[in-house]
């Protein structure tokens, strides 16, 4: 089933594509992360929504690098597929992005 998906759900995905834990350590990745979807959403031009994408695919990269969160071929799959679907529909407003839910395990 195609969605054409709002700003705040693309946000929505990408908030969740993470499991912080309950820790000092856990409270500051997930701040971070939600300030990285935050400039996201905030972008008024298509190379400050660029930008932002790029901080936050390395953001969550570093993690995996300094094996803070294993490495989840399925999490990157969905932030790649979040933010493209993302920029599309940005750039054109009435394009389906056809992106799906994940299905729960």
């Amino acid at each position: 089933m195609a969605l054409t998906l709002s700003t705040h759900d693309f946000a929505q995905r990408l908030s969740g594509a993470f499991s912080f834990p309950c820790t000092i350590l856990g409270n500051r990745q997930r701040r971070t992360w939600e300030r990285l979807i935050s400039h996201i959403k905030s972008s008024t031009s298509t190379s400050e929504f660029d930008k932002a994408a790029a901080y936050a695919e390395g953001y969550a990269q570093a993690l995996v690098d300094s094996d803070q969160i294993e490495i989840s071929i399925a999490r990157d799959l969905l932030i790649i597929e979040t933010v493209d679907a993302w920029r599309c529909a940005r750039t054109y407003t009435n394009t389906s992005t056809n992106l799906r839910y994940p299905e729960k395990p």
